[in-house]
């Protein structure tokens, strides 16, 4: 059981890194029209977007940790 919670919470994670991908140069991050709501919302909650809307250092550090390649 808690390997099925770990899995959830990278899967959530991954989604979430995806959300944070769409930013601006300047760490503004955007919503994209594919990205739910909830996801967003979700970033601004567990502290990967501060406020504002801007990246903050914990979102960062998840980025890195996911790499996306488009």
């Amino acid at each position: 059981m808690s390997q099925l919670s770990s899995e959830s919470d990278q899967n959530l994670e991954s989604d979430i890194a995806k959300v944070l991908e769409c930013r601006y140069g300047d760490g503004l991050v955007y919503l994209s029209k594919q990205q739910p709501d909830s996801l967003f919302k979700m970033a601004k909650t567990k502290g990967f977007i501060d406020p504002e809307g801007y990246l903050t250092r914990k979102g960062r550090s998840l980025l890195a940790k996911y790499q996306f390649s488009e």
